[in-house]
């Protein structure tokens, strides 16, 4: 399974590797969002604004360090992310106010990543025979 991502110029000054993905909290409560992908980050990053669900009060609480060294208390959330074909459960995510959505390593690291930017290229791929997974 597969997914195929672009480059964004949009989010500074060189464009910047991006994968559609959706995200999901249960039956019904499920959005769509353009995703910056980050292999610095330990966790996926979504803004509140996304959700115009309630979420619910559990997940264990976390102090994420951002880009510019600023702290910010949050709690761990375990939604699933759909990128193209691939459906990961139990993704490590933090919810923050005016955040940029980031895909992180709690993600990235359940797939093989290939990022070429001379060439435009985003591909996510499951890995075979990892996880349960056909070899």
């Amino acid at each position: 399974m597969e997914a195929r991502g672009f480059y964004s110029e949009d989010e500074g000054a060189t464009p910047a590797p991006m994968v559609r993905i959706g995200i999901g909290f249960g039956r019904g409560n499920v959005v769509g969002a353009s995703a910056l992908i980050d292999t610095g980050a330990d966790v996926c990053v979504f803004p509140a604004s996304l959700f115009r669900f309630r979420i619910g009060e559990k997940g264990e609480p976390i102090i994420v360090e951002m880009a510019d060294g600023t702290r910010v208390s949050s709690r761990i959330l375990y939604p699933s992310i759909t990128a193209g074909d691939i459906r990961e459960t139990g993704v490590a995510s933090v919810i923050l106010p005016d955040a940029v959505p980031i895909v992180g390593r709690s993600f990235l690291n359940r797939l093989e990543v290939r990022l070429t930017a001379a060439r435009d290229l985003v591909r996510l791929a499951t890995i075979r025979g990892a996880r349960g997974t056909e070899a």
